[in-house]
Protein backbone atom coordinates (compact mmCIF):
# COMPACT_ATOMS: atom_id res chain seq x y z
CA UNK A 1 0.00 0.00 0.00
CA UNK A 2 1.42 3.36 -1.02
CA UNK A 3 2.19 5.72 1.84
CA UNK A 4 -0.01 8.80 1.72
CA UNK A 5 1.70 12.13 1.98
CA UNK A 6 0.31 14.72 4.42
CA UNK A 7 -1.74 17.55 3.00
CA UNK A 8 0.19 20.03 5.11
CA UNK A 9 3.09 19.68 7.53
CA UNK A 10 5.77 21.59 9.38
CA UNK A 11 8.67 20.58 11.59
CA UNK A 12 11.11 22.62 13.67
CA UNK A 13 14.85 21.82 13.91
CA UNK A 14 14.83 21.23 17.67
CA UNK A 15 17.61 19.22 19.24
CA UNK A 16 16.48 16.05 21.06
CA UNK A 17 17.20 15.48 24.74
CA UNK A 18 17.22 12.07 26.45
CA UNK A 19 16.08 11.47 30.01
CA UNK A 20 17.90 8.09 29.93
CA UNK A 21 21.21 9.61 28.90
CA UNK A 22 24.22 8.45 30.92
CA UNK A 23 24.63 10.81 33.88
CA UNK A 24 20.97 11.68 34.40
CA UNK A 25 20.47 11.07 38.11
CA UNK A 26 16.73 10.29 38.21
CA UNK A 27 15.99 9.13 34.67
CA UNK A 28 12.66 7.43 35.26
CA UNK A 29 11.06 10.72 36.36
CA UNK A 30 13.12 13.18 34.31
CA UNK A 31 10.84 13.57 31.28
CA UNK A 32 9.55 16.94 32.53
CA UNK A 33 13.02 18.40 33.19
CA UNK A 34 14.31 16.96 29.89
CA UNK A 35 11.42 18.61 28.03
CA UNK A 36 12.04 21.92 29.80
CA UNK A 37 15.75 21.71 28.96
CA UNK A 38 15.02 20.99 25.28
CA UNK A 39 12.41 23.78 25.07
CA UNK A 40 14.64 26.45 26.60
CA UNK A 41 17.66 25.25 24.60
CA UNK A 42 15.66 25.84 21.43
CA UNK A 43 14.95 29.41 22.49
CA UNK A 44 18.63 29.87 23.35
CA UNK A 45 19.83 28.50 20.00
CA UNK A 46 17.15 29.58 17.50
CA UNK A 47 15.79 32.83 18.96
CA UNK A 48 19.03 34.20 20.38
CA UNK A 49 17.79 33.97 23.98
CA UNK A 50 21.32 33.39 25.18
CA UNK A 51 20.45 34.84 28.58
CA UNK A 52 18.78 31.47 29.33
CA UNK A 53 21.12 28.84 30.73
CA UNK A 54 21.50 26.40 27.87
CA UNK A 55 23.58 23.30 27.36
CA UNK A 56 26.66 25.49 26.86
CA UNK A 57 26.36 26.54 30.51
CA UNK A 58 26.64 22.93 31.67
CA UNK A 59 29.23 20.21 31.08
CA UNK A 60 26.65 17.95 29.39
CA UNK A 61 23.00 17.60 28.51
CA UNK A 62 22.66 15.24 31.49
CA UNK A 63 23.96 17.98 33.80
CA UNK A 64 21.47 20.42 32.25
CA UNK A 65 18.60 18.02 32.96
CA UNK A 66 19.90 17.31 36.48
CA UNK A 67 20.05 21.04 37.28
CA UNK A 68 16.45 21.58 36.22
CA UNK A 69 15.36 18.45 38.07
CA UNK A 70 16.98 19.49 41.36
CA UNK A 71 16.22 23.24 41.21
CA UNK A 72 13.02 23.50 39.20
CA UNK A 73 10.43 20.96 40.20
CA UNK A 74 11.74 17.47 39.50
CA UNK A 75 10.04 14.84 41.68
CA UNK A 76 10.08 11.01 41.80
CA UNK A 77 6.37 10.99 40.86
CA UNK A 78 6.85 13.31 37.90
CA UNK A 79 6.04 16.94 37.14
CA UNK A 80 2.53 18.37 37.01
CA UNK A 81 1.51 20.93 34.40
CA UNK A 82 1.16 23.57 37.10
CA UNK A 83 4.67 22.84 38.35
CA UNK A 84 6.07 22.83 34.81
CA UNK A 85 4.65 26.26 33.96
CA UNK A 86 5.73 27.76 37.28
CA UNK A 87 9.24 26.38 37.12
CA UNK A 88 9.69 27.18 33.43
CA UNK A 89 9.08 30.81 34.34
CA UNK A 90 11.40 30.55 37.36
CA UNK A 91 14.15 28.93 35.28
CA UNK A 92 14.07 31.70 32.70
CA UNK A 93 13.88 34.37 35.43
CA UNK A 94 16.91 32.87 37.15
CA UNK A 95 19.01 34.16 34.25
CA UNK A 96 20.95 37.41 34.29
CA UNK A 97 18.42 39.39 32.26
CA UNK A 98 16.24 41.55 34.54
CA UNK A 99 12.70 40.29 34.95
CA UNK A 100 11.17 43.50 33.64
CA UNK A 101 12.89 42.86 30.30
CA UNK A 102 11.49 39.34 30.00
CA UNK A 103 8.02 39.49 28.52
CA UNK A 104 7.10 35.88 29.01
CA UNK A 105 3.86 34.40 27.77
CA UNK A 106 3.29 30.84 29.01
CA UNK A 107 -0.04 29.33 27.98
CA UNK A 108 -1.73 25.99 28.55
CA UNK A 109 -4.20 24.56 26.05
CA UNK A 110 -5.39 21.41 24.30
CA UNK A 111 -6.22 22.40 20.76
CA UNK A 112 -4.53 21.13 17.61
CA UNK A 113 -5.09 24.38 15.71
CA UNK A 114 -3.46 26.41 18.48
CA UNK A 115 -0.60 23.90 18.56
CA UNK A 116 -0.21 24.21 14.78
CA UNK A 117 -0.14 28.01 15.07
CA UNK A 118 2.65 27.79 17.66
CA UNK A 119 4.71 25.50 15.43
CA UNK A 120 4.13 27.72 12.40
CA UNK A 121 5.41 30.65 14.48
CA UNK A 122 8.60 28.67 15.10
CA UNK A 123 7.84 27.86 18.73
CA UNK A 124 8.06 24.27 20.08
CA UNK A 125 5.38 23.17 22.54
CA UNK A 126 5.73 21.02 25.67
CA UNK A 127 3.13 18.24 25.61
CA UNK A 128 1.99 16.26 28.66
CA UNK A 129 0.15 12.94 28.52
CA UNK A 130 -1.59 11.95 31.75
CA UNK A 131 -4.36 9.39 31.84
CA UNK A 132 -4.24 9.08 35.62
CA UNK A 133 -5.06 12.69 36.48
CA UNK A 134 -7.66 12.77 33.68
CA UNK A 135 -9.30 9.65 35.15
CA UNK A 136 -8.91 7.69 31.91
CA UNK A 137 -7.36 4.69 33.64
CA UNK A 138 -8.61 2.07 31.17
CA UNK A 139 -7.95 4.04 28.04
CA UNK A 140 -5.25 3.01 25.57
CA UNK A 141 -3.03 5.93 24.69
CA UNK A 142 0.45 6.41 23.27
CA UNK A 143 1.69 7.24 26.77
CA UNK A 144 0.05 6.78 30.15
CA UNK A 145 2.10 9.57 31.78
CA UNK A 146 4.87 11.41 29.96
CA UNK A 147 6.25 14.78 28.88
CA UNK A 148 7.54 15.26 25.33
CA UNK A 149 8.53 18.22 23.18
CA UNK A 150 6.18 18.96 20.29
CA UNK A 151 8.27 20.03 17.29
CA UNK A 152 5.89 19.69 14.37
CA UNK A 153 2.70 18.35 12.85
CA UNK A 154 1.19 16.58 9.86
CA UNK A 155 -2.39 16.96 8.61
CA UNK A 156 -3.90 14.62 6.04
CA UNK A 157 -6.61 15.61 3.60
CA UNK A 158 -9.24 13.35 5.15
CA UNK A 159 -9.50 15.83 8.03
CA UNK A 160 -9.34 13.04 10.61
CA UNK A 161 -5.64 12.43 10.90
CA UNK A 162 -3.86 15.23 12.73
CA UNK A 163 -0.40 14.12 13.80
CA UNK A 164 1.89 15.54 16.48
CA UNK A 165 5.58 15.22 15.69
CA UNK A 166 7.43 15.05 18.99
CA UNK A 167 10.81 14.29 20.50
CA UNK A 168 10.11 11.41 22.87
CA UNK A 169 12.94 11.95 25.42
CA UNK A 170 14.20 8.41 24.88
CA UNK A 171 12.91 5.03 25.97
CA UNK A 172 14.06 2.39 28.44
CA UNK A 173 12.80 -1.13 27.75
CA UNK A 174 12.06 -3.88 30.25
CA UNK A 175 15.26 -5.71 29.33
CA UNK A 176 17.32 -2.63 30.23
CA UNK A 177 18.02 -1.44 26.70
CA UNK A 178 17.83 2.30 26.12
CA UNK A 179 17.18 4.30 22.98
CA UNK A 180 18.09 7.96 22.82
CA UNK A 181 15.57 10.71 22.16
CA UNK A 182 14.07 10.54 18.67
CA UNK A 183 11.16 11.79 16.60
CA UNK A 184 7.81 10.10 17.00
CA UNK A 185 4.53 10.71 15.23
CA UNK A 186 1.48 10.56 17.49
CA UNK A 187 -2.19 10.81 16.46
CA UNK A 188 -3.67 13.81 18.23
CA UNK A 189 -7.34 12.85 18.38
CA UNK A 190 -6.63 9.34 19.72
CA UNK A 191 -4.79 10.96 22.64
CA UNK A 192 -6.65 14.26 22.98
CA UNK A 193 -8.49 13.33 26.18
CA UNK A 194 -5.26 13.10 28.22
CA UNK A 195 -3.14 15.82 26.61
CA UNK A 196 -2.16 19.23 27.98
CA UNK A 197 0.06 21.55 25.94
CA UNK A 198 2.30 24.33 27.22
CA UNK A 199 3.33 27.12 24.87
CA UNK A 200 6.16 29.59 25.47
CA UNK A 201 6.77 32.99 23.92
CA UNK A 202 9.51 35.37 25.01
CA UNK A 203 8.80 38.65 23.30
CA UNK A 204 12.17 40.35 23.73
CA UNK A 205 14.06 37.26 22.63
CA UNK A 206 12.07 36.73 19.45
CA UNK A 207 12.07 40.34 18.21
Amino acid sequence: MKHRQPWISNKLPAEPYTQWEVGVESPSSACGPATMAALTEYWNTHFGADFIRGKGHFPSKAAHINYIYSHHGGRPWGMSVRCFTKELKNYIHSSTLPKDQQKLLITTFNDFEVYKTEIDAGRPVAVKFDKWFRLRWRGKFTYDYHWVLGIGYEVFDDGERSILIVHDNGVRYKDGRVTLGKERRIPYFANKDIITMVGLDIADASR
